[in-house]
């Protein structure tokens, strides 16, 4: 059973500058904690393959899904055995009630199966280490697109 870490974060930017920046593969390590460096991919492409490569550790990726229209990527990443998926989701916040505003809600989760059957699924679900990689990549992510929307 997989578990899931799942957050979201408020951008002072548009949806289409803040998907601008989620499909762009070389930007990735500026704000995706895991991801120090991404090669052998140069657009977000379903089926596209990368290679990735944080501290000592590197892998190999895929991306599962793109819908420039409903501004949604799917992505895997794999380090031996271990598969992760990484799915970013923006909404237009759309200010007060949804009335004026250009604001995006970007909801980012983060899955995987955990070895140990049961009592991996629950040391894994409460495992503040992979928490907090959700929230700092939500938050890299905010400061890199309002500091970009600022200077746009």
């Amino acid at each position: 059973m997989a578990v899931k870490f799942a957050q979201h974060v408020d951008i002072d930017a548009s949806p289409d500058n803040v998907w601008a920046l989620i499909s762009d593969p070389a930007k990735w390590p500026l704000w995706i904690e895991q991801l120090e460096h991404v090669s052998g991919m140069a657009a977000a492409q379903q089926g596209a393959t990368f290679q990735w490569r944080h501290g000592n550790e590197s892998g190999s990726g895929v991306v599962l899904g793109v819908d420039k229209g409903s501004f949604v990527l799917k992505l895997e990443t794999r380090l031996g055995n271990e598969q992760r998926t990484h799915t970013f989701d923006i909404d237009k916040s759309g200010g007060f009630l949804g009335i004026g505003g250009n604001d995006s809600r970007v909801r980012y989760t983060y899955e995987y199966d955990p070895p140990g059957g049961v009592l991996g699924d629950f040391v894994a679900g409460g495992n503040p280490a992979d928490s907090l990689r959700v929230k700092h990549t939500l938050d890299k992510l905010k400061q890199l697109a309002e500091s970009l929307s600022r200077k746009g």
